[in-house]
């Protein structure tokens, strides 16, 4: 007899019991298969592990005397995990969306979470919309649902709106870089060095002050021809035209010692410099 459609071999190690189960209903379903041939049917699809566990179920009776009904409750009580439906709900609760899950997959995979929860029939969408949303990371799709009225807003609206979000998302233009846009405006910018522009700019107003001095006594406010001292002999180097400050023969020791400076008065000295008249000894 040639059936329509495939049915696979189960194995209760590697495949879950409820799932093959329905797929045989609906096998025997569309292909109209008697009652007599249900039985032989389902023992032909067992794995050689799964055929030994179900002989053992059905002690002490034989697998060719059993009927189908019974050798499929024996195999319902033995598969079917004693559950607690605080649990399943704790599980639901605690749900959110892992890294990289697309909106459709989360929103499947919530749905399979309250299947054991137990939760009254009108309350159903009401919980599922909140944990959906509330199970997404924090962005577009999150602060769009947040906008949403939620006294009109349910479980399906949601994972529309969610997937909208995520579609525009994904669609933003991409720099050069990888990027979207949104995230290119926040390029790191590059991070001068503040202290090496101080230096250079004090070594520069330095030089400055320094080609502004009088090279006779050192002052700034007058030009070295307009100094009333640039007849005078140093006493540093006996030089004439500077004072032993702007000595640039005499060592330091020399310099830093205490000199008494006499202040002679010329008659034909005429300047307008009265700092010049002042005198600060260190």
């Amino acid at each position: 007899m040639n059936y329509i459609g495939s049915l696979t071999v189960f194995d209760h190690k590697t495949q879950e019991w409820q799932v093959f189960y329905g797929r045989l209903n609906q096998f025997m379903k569309l292909n109209k298969v008697t009652v007599e041939n249900k039985c032989a049917l389902l023992l032909t699809h067992l794995s050689d592990e799964t055929y030994r566990l179900a002989r053992n179920l059905v002690l002490p009776n034989e697998l060719d005397t059993v009927k189908f009904e019974e050798l499929v409750e024996k195999l319902n009580n033995h598969f079917r995990p004693k559950r607690s439906t605080l649990v399943d709900r704790a599980k639901f609760y605690d749900a959110a969306i892992f890294d990289g899950e697309s909106i459709e997959n989360w929103a499947a995979r919530l749905r399979g979470l309250a299947v054991y929860c137990e939760f009254e029939a009108n309350m159903l969408d009401t919980l599922l919309r909140d944990k959906f949303v509330l199970g997404l990371k924090v962005g577009r799709e999150r602060d769009r649902l947040f906008e949403q009225d939620s006294r009109t807003l349910t479980f399906a609206k949601a994972v529309e709106i969610a997937q909208q979000a995520a579609c525009a998302r994904a669609g933003r233009p991409i720099s050069t870089d990888g990027a979207s846009s949104s995230q290119a405006v926040f390029k790191e910018e590059p991070v001068y060095k503040v202290r090496e522009r101080r230096k250079n700019g004090a070594a520069s107003s330095r030089a400055s002050s320094d080609s502004e001095r009088c090279e006779v006594c050192g002052m700034r406010n007058h030009q070295t021809s307009q100094c009333r001292f640039k007849n005078w002999k140093c006493k540093g180097c006996g030089s004439q035209g500077h004072l032993i400050k702007m000595c640039r023969n005499t060592k330091e020791s020399v310099k830093s010692q205490l000199h008494n400076l006499e202040v002679v008065s010329d008659e034909n000295d005429d300047h307008d410099c009265k700092e010049c008249d002042m005198f600060n000894m260190s």
